[in-house]
């Protein structure tokens, strides 16, 4: 790949605006095992020079809404106070933790994934195609780089000494394949010139302008005279990962090698070496739908979940490794933690209601207790532990419930569930603005369940004080408003049923699965219960409920979840269709779900009058006018 042509710099300049580096020249086939650095690349009389972005004045504060339709990918955390978030076109700034968020920079187009500062005013951030940087904190950026190849990995050491991996053209964008190239800079990014390697690298960290490490082929490769000479350090056998990350603190060493992929599942070795002793292997997943974990001895200490996730290291040997499973209950998100060079690991419990992570910058520790991290599926959430890991809460947005809501007035509503917190219930007087905790479930804190099976509600309030919910598999009830809830014992009951949904339609109620043809229902208002074997619980209340059923034969659907206040009552169907009766189930009006409402799963809803309701998605939205407009709660 050649420099820079004008015209290739003028459409750069177009696209960006806020200026371009100089671009990358393509790197040559090492065949040497020490070879010779090559000298830096002339920038061509086109470059353009990179242009400051506006200062702070531009910025703005981030919004629920903002959070519910931006997905951030990387975080980065320099004290308990100071952070930054960068992903989809944006980079956010926070002081206080993670509470409140700052739009400090809006590209448009970039799609950041990582971010490196070396202190609180020095810092970069970049995605495939952009590198951006910043020497005050933040209040202005600057494009240093940005061209047609990808940015695979980059690991700076000074305000001016960096390396990458730089793909060329004919590379695949992201991780992985033969042409990626090792490149030095130093001025900070502005330009960039090749380092000659006997490998193909694929992912690079430096300790300093010297000491560095780069995984390569089937190796891990080091150097302690800046690229000069590289030793290989680890042999992989045959195997080249698909992937690689690779992180250095201290006296350690780690090193996340990714292999195959297949049924939602991606398997992974997690390598750590410790100055002076040799690698071990210190976790290892092996899957059905992706085969065995790249290079792992038989016996290797098993991994947490299916998929590996971020990596996060502190020094002496502190360590936080996240894996995720992307279909299990919706998403499924375990950290677990090592304070010995992973000798040993605390495995803690899975996070409940985190449905994803972003990618492998999405977790931050400043110190063993402190650490953040960004999840959401098309969305963003920032979730904070104190401890270490062992319990998280979600500080931005302010958190809704995670398994639905259930009003019985204009201003009152109940939920179930916190990202974090499984048992809790919450209530809210300000039409669902913010939740207050009114009540903690005595049940296990194990997600069972819970959201497999949605989008039926977990959650149903009959009247202002009569409640009903599901969690950890049993059927609970409160007659005095959540304050305390007492476990119902339905016929033939066992611990191993699943159950994740509860319904009532007036005095006609059904608890089961969606997932199973196991139900109970009632046509006492839960005075009594009988089992019985149905498609799916949903399917059973349409069954025992006449105005259900008619209405499911009008519109030609079956029903996913219904419900009832008073005499207000609502469907939902397939294809985000739902109606709306207010005169008990015997007249119906057909609505859709708009295009500017983020339903996701789950999605109940509750209606307490012909005019007020509200919907439960990704996000809460409320309508005053019967479901003609819907407006998210901030």
């Amino acid at each position: 790949m050649t420099s820079f042509s004008k015209t290739l710099a003028l459409v750069c300049l177009a696209a960006l605006l806020a200026g371009c580096g100089t671009e990358v020249s393509q790197s040559p086939q090492a065949t040497a095992t020490h070879p010779p650095k090559s000298a830096p690349a002339t920038a061509p009389s086109s470059a353009i020079p990179p242009s400051p972005v506006p200062e702070v004045p531009m910025a703005h504060p981030v919004t629920t809404a903002d959070a519910s339709s931006r997905p951030m990918a990387a975080i980065q955390f320099l004290n308990t106070n100071l952070g930054y978030l960068a992903g989809s076109g944006q980079i956010w700034k926070t002081t206080d933790g993670g509470q409140q968020w700052t739009d400090i920079y809006d590209s448009g187009t970039a799609n950041f994934r990582a971010i490196q500062f070396l202190d609180a005013n020095v810092g970069w951030i970049w995605g495939y195609r952009t590198l951006m940087e910043t020497s005050n904190g933040g209040k202005s950026w600057h494009v240093q780089h940005h061209s047609a190849s990808p940015i695979v990995s980059l690991s700076m050491v000074s305000p001016q000494t960096g390396f990458a991996v730089i793909g060329t053209p004919s590379a695949p964008s992201g991780p992985g394949g033969p042409g990626n190239a090792f490149y030095e800079t130093s001025n900070g990014g502005k330009s960039w010139h090749t380092v000659a390697t006997p490998f193909h690298p694929l992912a690079v960290t430096f300790a300093n302008a010297e000491d560095g490490w780069v995984v390569g082929d089937n190796h891990v490769w080091a150097t302690s005279d800046g690229g000069h000479e590289w030793i290989p350090t680890l042999e992989m056998g045959s195997t080249v990962p698909m992937a690689a990350t690779i992180r250095a603190q201290g006296h350690h060493l780690w090193v996340l090698l990714q292999g195959q992929s297949g049924m939602n599942q991606t398997s992974y070795t997690l390598f750590e070496k410790t100055s002076g002793k040799s690698w071990q292997v210190v976790l290892a997943k092996s899957t059905a739908g992706a085969g065995p974990a790249p290079d792992a001895p038989q016996g290797a200490a098993q991994g947490p979940e299916l998929a590996p996730g971020p990596l996060a290291v502190l020094s002496g040997g502190t360590a936080y490794f996240a894996g995720e499973s992307a279909a299990q209950n919706l998403g499924t998100t375990d950290i677990w933690s090592t304070a010995n060079g992973g000798a040993s690991w605390i495995k803690n419990p899975p996070l409940y209601g985190v449905n994803g992570m972003p990618g492998p910058d999405a977790l931050s520790f400043v110190s063993p207790q402190d650490g953040w991290l960004v999840a959401g599926s098309g969305s963003t959430h920032v979730l904070r532990t104190t401890n270490g890991g062992s319990t998280w809460h979600q500080v931005f947005p302010a958190p809704t419930p995670v398994r639905g809501v259930s009003f019985v007035s204009p201003s009152r509503g109940y939920g179930l569930g916190l990202p974090g917190n499984p048992n809790a219930v919450l209530e809210s007087t300000n039409k669902g603005a913010s939740w207050g905790l009114v009540s903690s479930l005595p049940a296990s804190g194990v997600w069972i369940n819970d959201l497999a099976g949605a989008p039926q509600p977990a959650i149903v309030f009959t009247s202002a004080t009569v409640g009903w919910l599901v969690r950890a598999d049993r059927l609970w009830h409160t007659t005095d408003g959540g304050r305390l809830w007492v476990a119902v014992d339905l016929p033939s009951w066992t611990p191993n049923v699943a159950l994740n949904a509860v319904s009532f339609f007036g005095q006609d109620g059904v608890v089961g699965s969606q997932a199973s043809d196991t139900c109970w229902w009632t046509v006492n208002g839960g005075q009594t219960w009988q089992y019985d074997q149905h498609e799916s619980a949903p399917q059973a209340l349409t069954d025992i409920n006449r105005l259900i059923t008619t209405e499911s034969h009008r519109v030609s659907q079956k029903v996913l979840s219904a419900g009832s206040f008073g005499s207000v009552a609502w469907l939902t169907f397939p294809d985000n269709a739902w109606a709306l009766s207010t005169d008990g189930g015997s007249h119906w009006t057909l609505h859709s779900v708009p295009g500017s409402v983020n339903l996701g799963l789950p999605g109940a809803l509750s209606f307490v009058n012909a005019q007020d309701g509200w919907m439960a998605g990704a996000g809460l939205y409320e309508t005053a006018n019967g479901g003609s407009q819907w407006e998210q709660v901030p």
